[in-house]
């Protein structure tokens, strides 16, 4: 009879641990679906301030002109007319584009700066069709397109960073502004349209979002360990 007391209370004992540890993880949820719905709501509030803040600064027909688009969701800047960009298998900035560059991106670049504390990062995306003498899947035909994007986005880079208009912005531009190729990750069936450029942003909110996801994981997994 002793035993069978003693096993119940061992047994109580362990329930009212895991009771325990479940509402304290209960707790953690709690606080965790708090800050994501805040940093949700900060980072909704700036993308539509963003969004708008283009569309004022640069009209539909203007971008229509330029063959370019805004992404309301990502607040991408895409430049998608081909005859505008490079040649195939260059990464040499085509004259026209060079113009439109001259106008857009100092214009773009006082739109972000209203945002700067929002903003970690500008990033300028060069992207490659699929095109290639051989396999486009091959190892070979990868590399090709890598090194021609990333060229295609660093004489981008360097062209607009050159601008005298942006002068007085360039440590600035020196801290925010990335380079980065895709190769063909986001072609299309239309070779022309995929060697297409990209103006992007990360902002803070991404930044916070991410950390907030790993920080839950580490103290889950830490929490797992404990249990144990």
């Amino acid at each position: 009879m002793l035993y069978h007391k003693k096993q119940e209370n061992h047994w109580q004992s362990i329930s009212d641990l895991m009771t325990g540890l479940m509402i304290i993880f209960l707790f953690i949820c709690l606080g965790f679906v708090y800050q994501l719905n805040q940093v949700k709501q900060k980072y909704n509030m700036e993308r539509i301030e963003i969004y708008d803040d283009l569309n004022k600064e640069f009209k539909p027909e203007e971008m229509a002109k330029w063959g370019a688009r805004i992404d309301e969701n990502t607040l991408t800047v895409s430049f998608i007319e081909p005859s505008i960009f490079f040649a195939n298998d260059s990464a040499v900035v085509n004259y026209n584009f060079q113009q439109i560059l001259n106008d857009f991106f100092p214009r773009y670049i006082n739109v972000l700066k209203r945002h700067s504390d929002s903003i970690v990062e500008v990033r300028i995306e060069g992207n490659a069709s699929r095109e290639w003498r051989g396999d486009p899947n091959s190892k070979e035909a990868y590399y090709f397109n890598m090194k021609l994007s990333q060229d295609r986005a660093f004489n981008v880079l360097q062209h607009v960073y050159g601008i005298q208009a942006v002068a007085n912005d360039r440590p600035w531009l020196q801290e925010k502004l990335r380079a980065n190729g895709a190769s063909y990750s986001k072609a299309n069936e239309d070779s022309a349209a995929s060697r297409c450029v990209e103006f992007s942003i990360r902002r803070n909110a991404e930044r916070d979002l991410e950390e907030l996801v790993k920080d839950f994981a580490r103290d889950e997994v830490e929490r797992q360990k404990g249990v144990e």
